[in-house]
């Protein structure tokens, strides 16, 4: 007990903020650029997620404890002309070597066009960079668009977690990636 806890409070001596640098992205002959999630832009991924879902199953309140922990997440917009379209959220446990998507979504006007994939990709290819070598996360049992996108990135089922979901208590299906 007394290892872990020395290992966990040497981590936390050198805890740095992760760092994602801006990149331009070309998708579909239109130019979009993916950067860092600023705190700015916590009501514009909530506006995201309400456009998905009609009601957001984080709130700004939830992002923004997220954001604060710049040193085990990552959060990635992607923008058009300026305006959030989409986002991604990761979480890395060093202890366990293993990163994990927390969230993802584009805005419907946004969707079926690469970006999701782009997103993945490059969590992934974050990951992989930084010494994790597996990602994992969960997705509703009955979103079989997401889970066969997942699948064609590489990701593939570890379980079921029954009753997962709050709002419908809806089963998760737990996927994971070797990176």
């Amino acid at each position: 007990m007394f290892a872990k806890f020395k290992a966990w409070l040497e981590h936390k001596r050198g805890e740095e903020q992760l760092k994602f640098t801006q990149q331009p992205l070309l998708i579909n002959g239109r130019q979009f650029t993916i950067r860092q999630a600023r705190f700015t832009d916590i009501s514009a991924i909530v506006h995201v997620e309400e456009l998905i879902y009609g009601t957001a199953p984080w709130s700004a309140s939830t992002f923004q404890i997220e954001l604060e922990r710049d040193y085990d997440r990552l959060y990635l917009v992607i923008t058009y002309d300026g305006q959030v379209v989409g986002y991604v959220g990761c979480s890395f446990n060093w202890y366990k070597h293993e990163s994990h998507i927390t969230n993802i979504g584009v805005s419907p006007a946004y969707q079926d066009r690469g970006i999701g994939s782009k997103m993945i990709t490059l969590s992934k290819d974050y990951a992989g960079h930084h010494g994790y070598p597996k990602m994992t996360l969960e997705v509703r049992i009955h979103n079989l668009k997401a889970r066969k996108l997942y699948e064609r990135l590489g990701f593939y089922q570890t379980s079921i977690r029954p009753h997962y979901y709050i709002d419908n208590r809806e089963d998760a299906v737990e996927m994971e990636v070797k990176l």
